[in-house]
């Protein structure tokens, strides 16, 4: 059973320093199973750390591929996963950084208690859709002010037209892609109808729009699961009680990103907020 383990290294926004954070992370907490580690050089071209790059690449043995600067996130995994010849892709983001010994193997668990009915496994999910409507009293008093409140009705109604026909309205359950493993055959099906992302936005429909990834599965009867620290796998009616993503300490997460971090030093009210995004309701106590 073939595993490609693919990072995706981009080279703008301290690029070097994260795959750095990545590589002492991956020595630190070994995946557990048998895998070919891929770094996706994207947007390096000539800048500082480029060379540095390749050098630790070559280091600890990993296949560095070159694409494109463009596509986001998204347009790099289904450009790669043709080039490769796995069973299973694990593909995670510039961010990503693992905080459990023998994470890949925990991955790799679920995928296969799932059998052929498996879509995906990630390690965060969420409900959130660009669609949800907002809430029409804020818990924020000085967005209830006479001038303000009647904005907030017309925001509402302007973000659920323009983005309907994109985005399913809340709940939208979705993996995110900070970390996931997806068999290449799917995967390969997927990407073979869809365009490779253009802008953020284009992008954010591959991952929780109606044409997306998560939609994809679903549609095909597949499961899509996340796995904890803890081992344990996740359905998406579970996931607000699986300590990963936008809730309390987010104590049973498998692999960190830039938003499981954000949410950590967030502030009282942006952690309520950045909840009730995800789950929609407040998880952390007033």
């Amino acid at each position: 059973m073939s595993i490609a383990l693919v990072y995706l290294a981009r080279g703008e926004g301290g690029g070097l320093s994260s795959f750095k954070n990545f590589v002492e992370a991956y020595f630190l907490f070994p995946p557990g199973c048998s895998h070919e580690l891929i770094i996706i050089s994207k947007g390096w071209g000539n800048i500082d750390g480029a060379d540095e790059l390749k050098k630790i690449s070559k280091k600890i043995g990993a296949k560095l591929i070159e694409l494109p600067d463009d596509g986001y996130d998204w347009g790099a995994y289904m450009r790669v996963a043709p080039l490769l010849d796995h069973e299973w892709l694990c593909f995670l983001n510039t961010h990503s950084r693992p905080l459990v010994q023998g994470w890949l193997q925990l991955l790799m668990q679920a995928a296969k208690s799932a059998d052929l009915n498996l879509g995906a496994v990630g390690v965060t999910a969420s409900l959130e859709s660009l669609t949800r409507l907002l809430p029409l009293k804020s818990e924020n008093a000085k967005y209830n002010t006479v001038l303000i409140y009647p904005l907030r009705l017309i925001l509402n109604w302007v973000r659920l037209v323009t983005r309907f026909r994109d985005f399913p309205i809340f709940p939208n359950p979705h993996l995110r892609s900070n970390a996931l493993m997806v068999r290449r055959e799917l995967f390969i099906s997927f990407s073979k109808d869809r365009k490779i992302p253009c802008s953020k936005y284009e992008a954010l429909k591959l991952e929780s729009g109606r044409l997306g990834f998560s939609m994809f599965l679903r549609r095909s009867g597949k499961k899509l699961l996340i796995v904890g620290a803890d081992g344990k796998v996740y359905k998406s009616e579970e996931w607000i009680n699986s300590g990963t993503f936008r809730v309390p300490h987010q104590g049973n997460l498998l692999v960190e990103d830039n938003q499981t971090k954000g949410y950590i030093t967030a502030d009282k009210s942006l952690k309520m907020y950045l909840e009730k995004s995800a789950w929609g309701r407040v998880l952390t106590q007033i």
